[in-house]
């Protein structure tokens, strides 16, 4: 498909923000990325749409009324855009999504949810190693809390990734099994995050651990040493997820 051919700029950006953020229908969409594949133009285009859907993910507040009001009204026609003119919108946007999250939360704390989503992306980073003095874990840590080495259990380190949400700094560490494919562990410096609304608490050995669900995955979250530690999978059940906790 030539998107110059069959559809103006605007359409062309609007098909590649349905299909960065999963809105776009089945039967466009593999002509879409076929298209995509092709061009290291709309390939870069669709990171950078990729870019703003990620950013309004993590961001897990409601926007003010005036603003959605705004948002939703409908809006007189416009000449087309430049590139920059489409860029810096897109920036605008994602700054103004931040500002509300930081006010958000320091009114009214981070919740968990709202770092769940680190724990479920994808590994930017080469997975830790196991320590030489310590073979119980790895050689990654958040404040004196070490991540686990779970591949005595069966649940192999394969990625890692480095990322801050709200002022806090959160070190994830990516684990994959043959049974339940792969699972997140978050470790967030800091105060422990709001849990929010609990589907369960377990309690073992003095811990409670808040099972939740997020975006279709099993989530598991407790504290530890004064900072938050966040489980979560797409396929793991809490049974094994909680399995993983305790040995934490």
């Amino acid at each position: 498909m030539n998107l110059r051919h069959r559809h103006s700029g605007h359409s062309a950006e609007a098909a590649l923000a349905r299909l960065a953020d999963g809105s776009i229908a089945e039967n466009e969409r593999s002509e879409l990325e076929r298209a995509v594949a092709a061009s290291p133009e709309l390939a870069a285009k669709l990171a950078e749409q990729r870019r703003a859907v990620a950013i309004v993910a993590a961001v897990d507040i409601e926007a003010p009324a005036r603003l959605l009001e705004h948002l939703r009204s409908p809006q007189p026609a416009r000449r087309p855009r430049s590139r920059w003119a489409t860029r810096r919108g897109l920036i605008a946007v994602a700054a103004a999504l931040l500002i509300f999250a930081l006010l958000g939360a320091r009114d009214h704390g981070l919740d968990v949810r709202g770092e769940a989503h680190l724990a479920l992306a994808r590994a930017t980073l080469a997975p830790p190693r196991q320590s030489a003095s310590d073979h119980a874990v790895l050689t990654a840590a958040v404040g004196g809390v070490a991540f686990p080495d779970w591949r005595g259990r069966g649940w192999l380190a394969i990625g890692a990734r480095s990322d801050a949400i709200g002022g806090h700094s959160v070190e994830t560490v990516f684990y994959d099994s043959s049974g339940y494919g792969r699972v997140g562990y978050s470790i967030v410096a800091g105060s422990p995050l709001a849990i929010g609304s609990a589907q369960s608490v377990r309690h073992y050995a003095g811990v409670s651990y808040a099972v939740l669900k997020f975006d279709g995955a099993t989530v598991v979250t407790w504290d530890r040493d004064g900072h938050t530690c966040v489980l979560a999978s797409r396929r793991a059940p809490a049974a094994a997820l909680l399995g993983l906790a305790g040995w934490a």
